[in-house]
């Protein structure tokens, strides 16, 4: 779908004024998919606590290694939502890609205790930005949101960004990946980064995602344009459910940490936590696309209400 074409389509949605959350006759199947990380606690939660079966969702999660697959799935058909980082959707809305975003996922607080970090082995002589000039990085996708904060980051710490070698690796082997020396320096999320760093066998150098923003979302839930048009009410049930559920994530980490230990099937629960978006903020997501642009990950910069499901930011 052509991006004039997409704008059209979802303009119609917001004109067409749906009524908000009207529970569906019968329970609606929504299979989605997420990547191994802390923003999908909202997601568990709202399963598990019976929130989406409130809204008249019967709703299933699977796991996945990074969110260009899953969108590849949400526009075949195998699912119906899922979520990825901010920069991966931007990049598939400028391919003209019929996606919409409904619902924050992860943010990043420059204020909290750090959830990221780019890490190296324990010995690597690697300790700033010009270091690390034409050495390999392991991300977990080559236009994610952790290459975006990189790239950024580098070029403020003394190097440059332009020299840098990208691989992806999935975020569960990329400490190992470090340690070992498969990759001169790998971007590791918690929980992994926790798991990395009590080894003792690597260390980190500093936050990458800093380079972006002190503040900003970094991942969101979507659907297909299809999907939204025929489903309102679902959609609009799956928002509410999700706020719900990043608002007890915030505000219940002992609890929602043993969910997400099961979910990513690892051994201890999480003990640092990333903030859950419960709201779009418009500017601060349209200050990542600038950067995309700045960075040559988009070929142009286009306006995050294209994008965003119309009924998302109802108050």
């Amino acid at each position: 779908m052509r991006r004039n074409a997409f704008v059209s389509a979802l303009g119609a949605l917001a004109a067409a004024g749906y009524p908000a959350a009207a529970r569906p006759a019968a329970p609606v199947v929504v299979r989605a998919a997420a990547t191994l990380d802390d923003d999908a606690v909202p997601y568990i939660y709202a399963m598990q606590s019976g929130l989406f079966a409130k809204y008249g969702i019967d709703a299933s999660l699977t796991k996945a290694q990074n969110g260009a697959s899953i969108a590849a799935g949400v526009l075949g058909g195998s699912l119906e939502i899922g979520k990825s980082g901010v920069t991966t959707l931007a990049a598939a809305h400028a391919r003209g890609l019929p996606l919409t975003w409904i619902a924050p996922a992860g943010e990043y607080d420059s204020s909290l205790p750090g959830t990221v970090a780019l890490v190296v082995a324990l010995d690597s002589p690697l300790k700033s930005g010009a270091d690390i000039n034409g050495k390999t990085i392991g991300v977990s996708g080559i236009n994610d949101v952790f290459s975006l904060g990189v790239r950024a980051w580098v070029d403020k710490h003394g190097g440059d960004s332009s020299t840098l070698k990208l691989t992806e690796i999935p975020m569960s082997a990329s400490g190992l990946a470090a340690e070992t020396g498969r990759v001169d320096v790998a971007v590791v999320i918690e929980p992994f980064l926790q798991i990395a760093l009590a080894g003792g066998k690597v260390r980190s150098i500093g936050d990458p995602i800093s380079g972006i923003a002190n503040h900003f979302m970094q991942s969101c839930w979507f659907t297909s344009l299809d999907f939204a048009a025929k489903n309102p009410a679902v959609v609009e049930g799956f928002i509410r459910a999700i706020r719900e559920g990043a608002t007890y994530g915030n505000s219940h980490h002992p609890e929602t940490a043993v969910m997400l230990e099961k979910f990513l099937n690892i051994d201890t629960p999480p003990t640092v936590r990333i903030p859950l978006g419960v709201r779009f903020n418009p500017a601060q997501m349209q200050s990542v696309v600038d950067l995309q642009v700045r960075y040559k990950m988009l070929p142009a910069a286009f306006d995050v209400h294209e994008v965003i499901y119309p009924a998302a930011l109802r108050a």
